[in-house]
């Protein structure tokens, strides 16, 4: 490959990152809103900050090149700000998600779990029974073993796959909740720099333009 094929490349990669950020910090705004409007404007603020970190450091080099320190300054403080909220929104997105999903399979979890010692308890008690008492704790069964056939169909899957095999590499000293967040900030920060700094490192490799020959004139 060519160096313009994959400064291309680049671009659409840094264009995938903008969108992803994008839709991040739209979703996570959104969220925030206690009115229709409101949700609005928090999500495009946050689209509005995504495309500042894409924009600001061809601003700032561009500024540093002319020497233009107060401006430098200030598009360095505006995008340090527009980076955090961005990343903090991004932080936010990913923790929702992964969070509800954990918590969603935890309790799936513990509904089987109560329901199979459910089962278990009523087993042992119709032991001592007999007549009406018996039938009706064999109703009672089969009623929960109903319930607990249909969880299994469900196939309850483990809270956080990822999370407790890398919590089992460090033999437990880390816990699965730990890397749970370690995993939500790196899907963020790795969002976030990929749509601010992805645009600008293609686009800065790009071959230059041809400058223009300068016509030679007699003197005199």
């Amino acid at each position: 490959m060519n160096r313009t094929t994959i400064v291309r490349a680049g671009a659409v990669v840094a264009s995938g990152f903008l969108c992803a950020s994008a839709l991040a910090n739209y979703s996570f705004g959104v969220s925030l809103g206690r009115s229709p409007w409101e949700a609005q404007l928090y999500g495009f603020v946050g689209v509005l900050a995504v495309a500042m970190n894409a924009i600001a450091p061809f601003f700032l080099s561009w500024a540093t090149t002319a020497a233009r320190r107060t401006t430098a300054i200030a598009i360095t403080a505006l995008w340090a700000i527009c980076l955090l909220y961005s990343t903090t929104s991004a932080l936010g997105f990913a923790a929702q998600n992964r969070e509800t999903v954990a918590q969603s399979r935890e309790v799936s979890r513990d509904a089987y779990d109560d329901i199979r010692r459910e089962v278990l308890d009523l087993e042992v008690r119709r032991q001592s029974l007999r007549g009406k008492e018996r039938a009706t704790f064999d109703a009672r069964i089969d009623e929960a073993r109903l319930r607990l056939s249909r969880l299994r169909e469900q196939r309850p899957a483990v809270v956080d796959a990822q999370s407790t095999f890398l919590s089992s590499l460090s033999f437990g000293l880390v816990d699965p909740s730990h890397v749970r967040k370690a995993l939500v900030a790196l899907f963020a920060v790795m969002v976030e720099l990929g749509a601010t700094i992805g645009l600008f490192a293609a686009l800065s490799h790009s071959p230059a333009p041809p400058t223009p020959a300068t016509r030679w004139k007699p003197q005199g």
